[in-house]
């Protein structure tokens, strides 16, 4: 068996190790000398894979203590999105349409839950964005914002991994933009669309959350659809 298929035998254990006794974030994994003694390796090939568990994202080492297993995150996509994603128009445009899907239903299901301070947190935000954005603050930093405004609209979600992938979908997003040298157009028009939402979610209907919500991301999908268009045009042949 060559040393490819002997690291495969090592992480297919590991695995099956973490689900079989059911582990959980921080719980230890068997130590190397113990691996190597069940499955018959070498504690190099056994430390390449638990190495390679670790780039991962699914384990963690601690110098003196051993290997744990590690909080579910989206470290490893973010460190490997370059290679898994092609930076085209189309990935540009199927990301703003599932986050913006995905942030409409969560939203709305949340809205009865916002309180009083919550609203004074949001408008906090806006208020800083404002003052960013009249300092001629950059597009990515603009985007930083954003994000940071994203959040707390889903601190009630209680879902650890929307969190995760708003953060994700800012990343992925700055990237992009970067690409393809998208521009907000309107930066007032920016601002208002988030005092749009903050208005929305006071009334507390569900609907017109959802409708606020979609429409503030309507202006970068509307610039995509436009530029995915123009490129089919002028190369027919390329697909997008």
């Amino acid at each position: 068996m060559n040393s490819t298929n002997l690291l495969e035998v090592a992480r297919t254990y590991i695995k099956d190790y973490i689900v079989g006794n059911n582990l959980k974030s921080g719980d230890p994994l068997p130590t190397e000398k113990e691996l190597s003694s069940t499955l018959g390796l070498s504690r190099t090939v056994i430390r390449e894979a638990l190495k390679g568990l670790q780039e991962l994202g699914i384990t963690e080492s601690i110098q003196g203590k051993g290997h744990f297993l590690r909080e579910f995150n989206f470290d490893a996509a973010l460190t490997s999105f370059d290679f898994i994603i092609k930076p085209s128009l189309r990935s540009f445009k199927d990301l703003l349409e599932v986050r913006m899907y995905l942030e409409s239903v969560f939203l709305t299901r949340d809205v009865f839950l916002f309180t009083k301070d919550d609203f004074d947190e949001l408008a906090a935000l806006i208020d800083d964005m404002k003052a960013q954005i009249d300092k001629g603050v950059e597009e990515d930093e603009l985007i930083n914002i954003h994000s940071l405004f994203h959040q707390k609209l889903y601190k009630h979600s209680g879902n650890i991994f929307l969190s995760e992938l708003i953060d994700m979908f800012s990343s992925m997003q700055h990237k992009l933009i970067v690409i393809h040298g998208y521009h907000t157009s309107d930066r007032r028009e920016f601002v208002q669309g988030h005092r749009d939402i903050l208005d929305s979610l006071k009334r507390r209907e569900p609907e017109m959350v959802r409708g606020v919500l979609i429409r503030h991301f309507s202006e970068p999908l509307t610039w995509v659809q436009q530029r995915i268009r123009e490129e089919s045009e002028q190369n027919p042949s390329i697909k997008r």
